[in-house]
């Protein structure tokens, strides 16, 4: 493996892990937004 190829992999998974984050933040937005919509409906 080329130290280009390395540079270019470590890259991607720099960015994978980014959108993990990301979406990771998202899910815990939208839990609270369920748990919140949840305790309008059942008081």
């Amino acid at each position: 493996m080329t130290e280009q190829s390395q540079k270019e992999l470590g890259k991607t998974l720099w960015n994978i892990a980014d959108q993990i984050a990301a979406e990771s933040e998202k899910l815990a937005a939208l839990k609270t937004h369920k748990r919140a919509l949840m305790q309008q409906l059942f008081p």
